[in-house]
């Protein structure tokens, strides 16, 4: 599902909120340079971070030969009803935030049929993975040991990068930056949380994965952070991102609503661009590696699978409908679907097709595609 970033307010909410909390009552207010606003929370979402990235390594302990096989029941009740304490924290496991909730609606059953494939692939953990038998492969230097099911598709990264797309980057873009979450009260105060679109707004910032006081501090990212803060020296949005947030947080302060508007679409618009610049990322990890190292290709791939299919989530700029995005994703594997995609037919020139169309699509980083 394609959300717009250019769609109006409802002639109904616009003069609802426009009574209470649009008009401006100081334009001359100061934006801080870290993320230390009065009455902060988003605990859920670092909870949910923390769920996301226990999960991954759950997951990951079947990627080395004669590893035991993975319970599909735990991954799911980690990624939705978590009532089987399979966390590591009593925090995480007495949690009430999941992520299967807080996935949009059309992918949840999706990701849940991903996580009963990546069992059964870590049945064959005593197997070599080859052309139509799941099992282990290893990068040349023996470094590295990654869990394929028969189609060479490393299911790990598709579930990890897709739910960074269809839970993370869909919330904060398209749930908490949209005009159900936006177009709220903004004058009562919760103590601890703010107003109701000043808590909103923390929300979507939380799912971004960064310190506050980001990018001076670049330690402890994780997530769509992580990957922001990996093409800073070649394109960078580090301080784009952040900026927007905290000038987006203070306008809401401020009522400046027209302002916290302008931050919305920047902040659509450049982690579109970190999805996108991602993916050329690893299409050009996996050129280099097709040849030569071909299960660090079929790695790198899969991670390319997952955020080539989060493109469709966000609420990005209207550049690449989902058609388009499967077009893409079945021109390279074969298949829009993961579990019917397969790494072992991919080639050099379907990975720099898959480029060349991303880069059309996405003009801002045509100077950058070979060198991301």
């Amino acid at each position: 599902m394609k959300f717009s970033s250019n769609h109006l307010l409802s002639i109904g909410a616009a003069l609802a909120i426009g009574l209470t909390s649009c008009q401006p009552e100081d334009t001359s207010y100061t934006v801080p340079t870290t993320y230390n606003f009065e009455n902060v929370s988003y605990t859920g979402q670092q909870n949910r971070l923390d769920m996301m990235g226990e999960i991954t390594s759950y997951i990951k302990t079947a990627h080395a030969s004669n590893a035991p096989a993975l319970d599909a029941a735990k991954i799911k009740d980690m990624y939705g009803d978590n009532t089987g304490n399979h966390f590591s924290t009593t925090d995480l496991n007495g949690s009430s935030k999941q992520l299967k909730d807080k996935t949009i609606t059309t992918e949840q059953t999706n990701f849940e049929a991903y996580m009963d494939a990546v069992a059964v692939a870590s049945q064959s953990t005593n197997a070599a993975a080859a052309n139509g038998h799941a099992g282990i492969g290893s990068n040349n230097a023996g470094s590295k040991n990654y869990l394929f099911n028969a189609n060479g598709i490393e299911l790990t990264q598709v579930i990890e990068k897709g739910l960074m797309g269809a839970c993370f980057y869909y919330q904060a873009t398209a749930v908490y930056m949209g005009d159900g979450k936006m177009n709220v009260d903004n004058n009562l105060v919760n103590a601890g949380k703010g107003t109701n679109m000043e808590h909103h707004w923390d929300e979507a910032f939380g799912y971004f994965g960064v310190p506050t006081d980001f990018p001076t501090t670049t330690t402890g990212v994780s997530f769509w952070g992580k990957y922001c803060n990996k093409h800073e020296a070649v394109y960078p949005l580090n301080e784009k991102m952040m900026n927007a947030f905290l000038k987006g947080r203070a306008a809401i302060s401020a009522k400046d609503i027209a302002t916290r508007d302008e931050q919305i679409t920047i902040l659509r618009k450049n982690w579109e661009l970190v999805t996108v610049a991602t993916s050329i990322y690893y299409l050009n990890k996996a050129a280099n590696n097709i040849s030569t190292d071909v299960f660090a290709a079929y790695h790198e791939l899969s991670e390319v699978f997952g955020f080539i299919m989060s493109i469709k989530y966000g609420a990005g700029t209207g550049a690449i409908t989902d058609a388009q995005v499967n077009t893409i994703l079945t021109d390279l594997f074969g298949n829009s679907d993961p579990l019917q995609a397969n790494n072992y037919n991919v080639t050099t020139a379907k990975i720099e097709a898959a480029k060349t169309a991303l880069v059309g699509y996405f003009t801002d980083l045509e100077n950058v595609k070979d060198t991301l």
